[in-house]
């Protein structure tokens, strides 16, 4: 059961792969910002039992990148050459934020793919209100830099009580956000303004779980119960005292979820 972290050929992706290689892949999308090693606790939760595969996306973490890597459909398939190269037929895919909406894009682009879905704190589209602001979001991170984006993406990314009871957690993402490309950030953001798979839900025929922090501002419950009402036999729950990123704020509840939904998809 090694662990290998590399940069992989296809589409030169830095990620981490551990447990035990043939049994059955599951694939880490990060939100827009941070990177794979934000999936720390669910990578240890996963390793005994699956072929875990957690990727930095384009421009964040290790991974070569920059704002034309952004287009949607440019990520999902960078995305999908990357499994293809590590030989992967197809994985259960997890996302946050803007990993759950690559793994909706990827289930829709290639459902041979995908077994599995397990979304968490996204959604498939947006208000036109909310479209203005993230569009807003994107403006401020090329004008302004990334320092400019801290208090506001913090206010939506947890709770306030984590903000006050979780310094580590808060310096952490401090460092990371820090350190992004804000062109990078500011290209995801423009994507993100632009989504709209609410249409094509019905096409995903794999087994979905959603997941949504009930304090969510970003992608509330309403966004979950699209992407549940959308997507035939997809699974909701409602995550107590969790925000936006409820995997980072709590990752025992997204864990406690997470590994009975996997083990009952075989």
């Amino acid at each position: 059961m090694g662990t290998a972290r590399t940069s992989s050929a296809a589409g030169a992706l830095h990620h981490l792969r551990t447990g035990p290689r043939g049994g059955v892949p599951v694939v880490l999308l990060h939100p827009a910002g941070l990177d794979l090693g934000y999936w720390d606790r669910h990578i240890a939760a996963l390793r005994p039992a699956y072929d875990v595969v957690a990727l930095d996306l384009p421009g964040h973490g290790g991974s070569p990148g920059g704002p034309r890597d952004w287009p949607l459909e440019r990520v999902t398939a960078t995305v999908a050459a990357f499994l293809r190269g590590l030989g992967i037929p197809a994985a259960h895919v997890v996302g946050i934020s803007v990993g759950g909406m690559i793994a909706q894009s990827l289930a829709l682009a290639e459902p041979e793919l995908v077994r599995s879905l397990v979304l968490i704190g996204t959604a498939a589209s947006f208000s036109e209100e909310g479209r203005a602001a993230i569009r807003d979001r994107a403006r401020q991170a090329r004008t302004e830099g990334m320092e400019a984006m801290l208090p506001a993406t913090f206010a939506r990314w947890f709770t306030s009580q984590a903000l006050t009871d979780r310094p580590e957690l808060i310096d952490r993402a401090t460092t990371t956000l820090l350190a992004d490309d804000p062109q990078v950030h500011a290209a995801v953001w423009d994507m993100v303004a632009e989504l709209d798979l609410a249409p094509r839900l019905g096409r995903i025929a794999c087994p979905t779980l959603v997941l949504v922090g009930e304090s969510d501002p970003s992608t509330p419950l309403a966004a979950a119960r699209e992407l549940t009402d959308g997507i035939t036999g997809a699974r909701l729950h409602t995550l107590p005292d969790a925000s936006h990123l409820a995997p980072l704020e709590r990752p025992e509840l997204t864990i406690a979820h997470l590994l009975p939904f996997l083990a009952g998809q075989g």
